[in-house]
């Protein structure tokens, strides 16, 4: 039996989320275990807005990006031979990559060294994963905007 059965790897589509993906799946193929890809889109800053027109566009716009995002990474793991789960959830994306994750898996996600207001008004998703999170999280330092 392996010991992880299952990479989650949590993007958010950016170029520097890049790393994220190259990293977990070498994990997932030196370990001989499947990916699960998880694209969060992150809708709290959406909440309490009445839904209209532009927000159900904005929607939609974020949807076909985590689309695009997930057939680019599908092509990637067909070439080395991984087994492929695409996810596209919308929520607070620390809480969803928790909730889909399971003991057997371990989650890799990036990190941004915010300090100051940045980290106080947005908080730290790889924080808050690692907090509450029953399977191990590998987390990948990414360098700020």
């Amino acid at each position: 039996m392996k010991e992880y059965e299952r990479v989650i790897i949590a993007t958010d589509g950016s170029e520097e989320n890049e790393i994220v993906i190259d990293r977990g799946l070498s994990l997932a193929r030196l370990i001989g275990a499947s990916v699960k890809v998880l694209f969060v889109i992150d809708t709290g800053g959406l909440s309490g807005i009445p839904p209209d027109e532009l927000i159900t566009a904005l929607e939609g716009h974020m949807e076909s990006e985590a689309e695009s995002v997930l057939g680019d990474i599908e092509d990637r793991t067909d070439e080395i031979g991984v087994k492929l789960e695409k996810s596209i959830k919308n929520g607070d994306p620390s809480q969803v990559i928790v909730d889909e994750s399971e003991k057997d898996d371990i989650i890799v996600l990036g990190h941004h060294t915010r300090t100051g207001l940045s980290r106080l008004f947005r908080g730290s998703t790889a924080q808050k994963v690692i907090e509450n999170a029953e399977c191990p999280v590998m987390v990948i330092r990414l360098e700020d905007e």
